[in-house]
């Protein structure tokens, strides 16, 4: 049932508005970014914690990185995909 009304709303939208919404959304996540001041995070872990963590970093957690971006784009390009 739902998804009907996902596709009644998808008329309702046009390709102006969803590029307006996602570069709107861009350009927010750049200035909050910027305005944030992000200076305690080298707080968190010590320098000898930081070494070791980047010592231990393998192919593996590479992989399991990738693979994250790639599921969160992918379901970008989806609801991208149901919009236009």
């Amino acid at each position: 049932m739902y998804i009907f009304l996902l596709t009644g709303f998808t008329k309702d939208i046009s390709r102006i508005d969803l590029i307006g919404l996602i570069l709107g959304h861009i350009i927010f996540a750049v200035a909050i970014t910027q305005l944030l001041d992000w200076n305690w995070l080298k707080n968190l872990i010590s320098e000898e914690d930081q070494k070791r963590m980047l010592n231990y970093y393998t192919w593996k957690d590479l992989f399991v990185d990738a693979a994250i971006v790639s599921v969160v784009l992918g379901i970008i390009f989806i609801v991208i995909s149901i919009f236009l």
